[in-house]
Protein backbone atom coordinates (compact mmCIF):
# COMPACT_ATOMS: atom_id res chain seq x y z
CA UNK A 1 0.00 0.00 0.00
CA UNK A 2 1.34 3.37 -1.34
CA UNK A 3 1.59 5.81 1.76
CA UNK A 4 -0.36 9.90 0.78
CA UNK A 5 3.41 11.07 1.17
CA UNK A 6 4.65 9.04 -1.81
CA UNK A 7 1.76 8.94 -4.02
CA UNK A 8 2.31 9.94 -7.51
CA UNK A 9 1.14 13.42 -8.14
CA UNK A 10 -0.84 12.31 -11.44
CA UNK A 11 -3.39 10.58 -9.66
CA UNK A 12 -3.61 12.55 -6.29
CA UNK A 13 -7.31 13.46 -5.42
CA UNK A 14 -8.64 16.62 -4.61
CA UNK A 15 -11.82 16.97 -2.07
CA UNK A 16 -13.19 20.13 -1.32
CA UNK A 17 -13.72 19.93 2.72
CA UNK A 18 -15.25 22.76 5.24
CA UNK A 19 -12.50 24.49 7.27
CA UNK A 20 -14.61 23.12 10.36
CA UNK A 21 -13.53 19.40 9.05
CA UNK A 22 -9.92 20.46 8.95
CA UNK A 23 -9.82 20.82 12.94
CA UNK A 24 -11.39 17.30 13.67
CA UNK A 25 -8.73 15.74 11.66
CA UNK A 26 -8.98 12.61 8.93
CA UNK A 27 -10.83 11.00 7.74
CA UNK A 28 -12.36 14.75 6.44
CA UNK A 29 -15.77 14.72 5.11
CA UNK A 30 -15.95 16.15 1.10
CA UNK A 31 -18.49 19.12 1.37
CA UNK A 32 -21.99 19.36 -0.30
CA UNK A 33 -22.77 20.46 -3.62
CA UNK A 34 -25.18 23.25 -1.89
CA UNK A 35 -22.38 24.32 0.42
CA UNK A 36 -20.24 24.35 -2.44
CA UNK A 37 -22.36 26.00 -5.65
CA UNK A 38 -22.17 29.57 -3.84
CA UNK A 39 -18.92 29.44 -3.89
CA UNK A 40 -18.41 28.63 -7.55
CA UNK A 41 -21.30 30.83 -8.42
CA UNK A 42 -19.19 33.42 -6.53
CA UNK A 43 -16.00 32.91 -8.23
CA UNK A 44 -17.41 32.67 -11.98
CA UNK A 45 -18.94 36.51 -11.30
CA UNK A 46 -15.56 37.48 -10.03
CA UNK A 47 -13.91 36.11 -13.07
CA UNK A 48 -16.79 37.54 -15.69
CA UNK A 49 -16.47 41.12 -13.75
CA UNK A 50 -12.15 41.27 -14.47
CA UNK A 51 -13.04 40.05 -18.04
CA UNK A 52 -15.48 42.39 -18.32
CA UNK A 53 -13.04 45.07 -17.24
CA UNK A 54 -10.67 43.70 -19.57
CA UNK A 55 -12.80 43.61 -22.64
CA UNK A 56 -13.48 46.85 -22.09
CA UNK A 57 -10.23 48.33 -21.79
CA UNK A 58 -9.55 46.22 -24.83
CA UNK A 59 -12.42 47.32 -26.54
CA UNK A 60 -10.41 50.16 -28.64
CA UNK A 61 -7.82 47.69 -30.15
CA UNK A 62 -8.22 44.37 -29.85
CA UNK A 63 -12.33 44.11 -29.60
CA UNK A 64 -14.93 43.92 -26.86
CA UNK A 65 -15.27 40.34 -26.58
CA UNK A 66 -12.23 38.75 -27.31
CA UNK A 67 -10.73 40.89 -24.72
CA UNK A 68 -13.36 39.80 -22.48
CA UNK A 69 -12.70 36.27 -23.20
CA UNK A 70 -8.71 36.84 -22.67
CA UNK A 71 -9.57 38.45 -19.16
CA UNK A 72 -11.39 35.72 -18.53
CA UNK A 73 -9.01 33.40 -18.79
CA UNK A 74 -6.23 34.42 -17.21
CA UNK A 75 -7.84 35.91 -14.01
CA UNK A 76 -9.58 32.26 -13.85
CA UNK A 77 -6.37 30.38 -14.10
CA UNK A 78 -4.47 32.82 -11.64
CA UNK A 79 -7.77 32.74 -9.47
CA UNK A 80 -7.71 29.26 -9.28
CA UNK A 81 -4.19 27.88 -9.81
CA UNK A 82 -1.46 29.89 -7.69
CA UNK A 83 -4.23 31.36 -5.38
CA UNK A 84 -5.44 28.37 -4.42
CA UNK A 85 -2.17 26.51 -4.21
CA UNK A 86 -1.16 29.49 -1.43
CA UNK A 87 -4.48 29.46 0.33
CA UNK A 88 -6.02 26.76 -0.15
CA UNK A 89 -9.27 28.03 -1.93
CA UNK A 90 -10.27 30.43 -4.38
CA UNK A 91 -11.71 34.09 -2.96
CA UNK A 92 -15.47 32.34 -2.92
CA UNK A 93 -14.41 29.16 -1.08
CA UNK A 94 -12.70 30.84 1.55
CA UNK A 95 -15.50 33.29 1.85
CA UNK A 96 -17.91 30.11 2.22
CA UNK A 97 -15.55 28.79 4.38
CA UNK A 98 -14.47 25.86 1.99
CA UNK A 99 -10.68 24.56 1.33
CA UNK A 100 -9.26 22.45 -1.12
CA UNK A 101 -7.24 19.34 0.34
CA UNK A 102 -5.37 16.44 -1.09
CA UNK A 103 -8.06 13.20 -0.24
CA UNK A 104 -7.03 11.63 3.26
CA UNK A 105 -4.30 14.88 4.41
CA UNK A 106 -4.46 18.40 5.43
CA UNK A 107 -1.98 19.19 2.65
CA UNK A 108 -2.42 21.43 0.03
CA UNK A 109 -3.18 20.26 -3.34
CA UNK A 110 0.22 20.11 -5.76
CA UNK A 111 0.59 22.98 -8.19
CA UNK A 112 0.45 20.06 -11.20
CA UNK A 113 -3.04 18.47 -10.06
CA UNK A 114 -4.58 22.23 -10.03
CA UNK A 115 -2.80 23.24 -13.55
CA UNK A 116 -5.15 19.89 -14.58
CA UNK A 117 -8.06 20.40 -13.20
CA UNK A 118 -8.35 24.34 -14.10
CA UNK A 119 -7.38 22.87 -17.90
CA UNK A 120 -10.21 20.11 -17.74
CA UNK A 121 -12.98 23.14 -16.60
CA UNK A 122 -11.72 24.94 -19.22
CA UNK A 123 -11.78 21.88 -21.82
CA UNK A 124 -15.26 21.55 -20.63
CA UNK A 125 -16.44 24.89 -21.09
CA UNK A 126 -15.42 25.01 -24.38
CA UNK A 127 -17.08 21.70 -25.14
CA UNK A 128 -20.34 22.79 -23.99
CA UNK A 129 -20.01 26.43 -25.81
CA UNK A 130 -19.08 25.17 -29.26
CA UNK A 131 -21.57 21.82 -28.84
CA UNK A 132 -24.24 24.42 -27.97
CA UNK A 133 -25.31 22.40 -24.48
Amino acid sequence: MTSTATQDPAVISLEVVCRRALRTGPPYQEASTLRQSPAVVFDILLHLLAGCIAGTAAAGSLGFFPGLVLGYIVVSFVHRVPLRRWWGATTGGAIFGLRWVVAGTRRKPPLGRLISVWFGGVLLTVLTVLLGG
